[in-house]
């Protein structure tokens, strides 16, 4: 018949390890995905407002909005966001 085989100290140790890395990991990509949803608020929100005369809507003037939205979006993510982030990574840490 066989026994069962016991953990190694050091292997739970690891695997407490590569939990941290994960959930890290786990907290990064939820942060990032309530970015994104704020990148396309923003965007929504841009697209409502009037052209401004003095500087019209170049490609240029696009292209810097949306960089502009997207580091304001990154911003307000990591500085707490609107809560989705913790809603997520709450739903999917245990899983």
């Amino acid at each position: 018949m066989l026994k069962p085989i016991a953990a190694h100290p050091a292997a739970t140790v690891l695997q407490k390890d590569v939990s941290k890395a994960g959930l890290q990991k786990l907290q990064k990509a939820c942060t990032e995905f309530e970015a994104i949803l704020i990148t396309y608020m923003l965007k929504s929100m841009r697209s409502t407002v009037e052209k401004d005369a003095l500087f019209g809507n170049s490609t240029e003037r696009q292209i810097m909005d949306a960089m502009f939205d997207e580091s304001l979006a990154l911003g307000i993510a990591k500085g707490g966001g609107i809560g989705l982030a913790e809603i997520i990574f709450s739903d999917l840490k245990d899983r």
